[in-house]
């Protein structure tokens, strides 16, 4: 019988670090020390750390390589809210932290190679806005300046930009809100798209009936069924992505109100440009074999839901109407439902988007420069989780700022996600995207994927205490398993 090798995860953990707030993040800082310590971790290039000649990323890449470095920029805003300071930095990855992964990544490929920062936030996104605020735009121009090339690519082939009559007008104890949301071409991915057929391969095959009643959102509910149904199961992936050697994932550290957490898996949401084609819910109630929702809400609430984003026919096709006036003392508040009820999956019973996050990290690791499906990984990945200011709450997007001081990081996204719920103080067996991604439950996304091989290595104080938890989720607290 052959024996695998362990699978280090490494946890650096220091209490009380904040960002670097300006721009270009010099060293020495206590963020760069704290990446480095994960290569340290890691065992990258051991003989020669702390050495001039320390070439960590060289574990992983290779003169010459394309690498493509994925943080999380996933919103500018949400619904009214503008997202400023920490409500930011806890949404989405910070500056400080890419500073030292473009230092060593762009010594590892070398002047032949080329680093290339990519994601896909959410339609709406200002992304310029995003990078701005977390001090990644001014990082770029000084590597610029400094004649290094590091290309950033919006993946995304369109955004939907407001035009508001109404933004926010606050009366009689409401925010009114009347407009239109319009859609704006984007250059998108210099190389183009690939359409990706996972077919047997897919975690839908197990649900295949429910095929006719996949949802991405209320103002795009079936989108999702002719790329995954028939014995389809499609996904549009960049061919900047399926061209990378090297992949660095840099996601937050957060909960998830569809998914109950959104780390090194889930972030992989980012690295498709067609996310209306995602199923991120299926229609009806659980006793209906659907997870929209665990009992139909009123009719009144399911309509009012359905008004605040209108798709509009042909020849507006594309663009939709916001009319929303929702109650600022209740309600939609923090927590984003409407008067308390549960919609559009937002909530533990949701037993489809775990299947979507699972089936894109598939294709990453698996489908080469053609979107071939091969038996093999076909490119090298790392994941550095950043939760030095993590969220919890009602993330993804009303996430409440959690001072961390963590990273955590190793070489399979599933290992990874499991030691982050263990730090957030959850149980992994809660959590469906890393159950079943793991060994135990059969079909392990990775030979590695398996938590009889995580190597944990804590580097500084163990974490204790509990995230807050998605109202919508409470079995997140049943039951911890310790990081140990």
């Amino acid at each position: 019988m052959q024996v695998k090798d362990a699978s280090p995860v490494v946890v650096v953990s220091r209490p009380g670090v904040r960002y670097v707030l300006e721009a270009p993040f010099d060293p020495p800082n206590p963020v760069y020390e704290m990446v480095e310590a994960v290569f340290r971790g890691l065992g990258y290039d051991a003989a020669r750390a702390g050495t001039p000649e320390w070439n960590p990323l060289g574990a992983l890449i290779e003169p010459g390589d394309r690498v493509l470095i994925k943080p999380n920029f996933v919103t500018s805003k949400n619904f009214e809210e503008h997202l400023r300071g920490e409500k930011l930095a806890c949404s989405s990855t910070h500056g400080s932290v890419l500073r030292p992964i473009l230092d060593y990544a762009l010594k590892a490929c070398g002047p032949e190679g080329r680093v290339t920062i990519v994601d896909t936030p959410v339609e709406g996104c200002n992304l310029e806005e995003v990078v701005e605020g977390l001090g990644v735009r001014a990082l770029l121009d000084w590597y610029g300046a400094r004649g290094q090339r590091v290309d950033f690519i919006d993946l995304r082939h369109f955004r939907v930009v407001p035009h508001m009559a109404l933004d926010n007008v606050r009366r009689y104890g409401r925010s009114f809100n009347l407009g239109l949301l319009v859609r704006e071409r984007l250059p998108g991915d210099p190389l183009g798209y690939t359409v990706v057929d996972l077919g047997e391969r897919s975690w839908f095959r197990e649900v295949e009936r429910r095929a006719p009643r996949f949802a991405f959102h209320r103002s795009h509910k079936h989108t999702p069924v002719p790329h995954h149904s028939s014995g389809k199961q499609e996904y549009s992936i960049p061919r900047t992505v399926l061209d990378a050697d090297v992949v660095i994932n840099l996601p937050k550290l957060k909960t998830h109100k569809k998914s109950g957490v959104t780390l090194a898996l889930k972030s992989c949401i980012g690295l498709t440009n067609e996310k209306y084609w995602l199923p991120h819910y299926t229609f009806g109630t659980v006793h209906e074999d659907g997870d929209e929702f665990p009992f139909r809400p009123p009719l009144k609430i399911r309509v009012e839901n359905q008004l605040q984003r209108f798709p509009l026919p042909p020849p507006f096709d594309g663009h939709s109407l916001i009319a929303r006036a929702p109650v600022l003392s209740e309600g939609r508040s923090q927590n984003g439902f409407l008067h308390g009820f549960i919609m559009e999956g937002s909530w533990e019973g949701n037993d489809t988007i775990w299947r979507t996050v699972l089936d894109l990290n598939h294709i990453l690791f698996y489908a080469d420069r053609d979107g071939v499906l091969r038996s093999s990984p076909q490119r090298r990945y790392l994941a550095i989780v950043d939760g030095i200011i993590a969220g919890e709450g009602e993330g993804p997007l009303a996430s409440t700022p959690r001072h961390s001081g963590l990273l955590v990081a190793g070489a399979d996204p599933v290992l990874v996600d499991a030691a982050c719920v263990r730090a957030m103080g959850y149980s992994e067996a809660a959590v469906a995207m890393v159950h079943r991604a793991l060994a135990s439950s059969g079909t392990p996304l990775l030979p590695s994927s398996d938590l009889d091989l995580l190597k944990l290595v804590i580097d500084g104080p163990r974490p204790t205490g509990t995230f807050v938890p998605p109202k919508t989720w409470p079995s997140l607290t049943v039951g911890p398993t310790p990081l140990a």
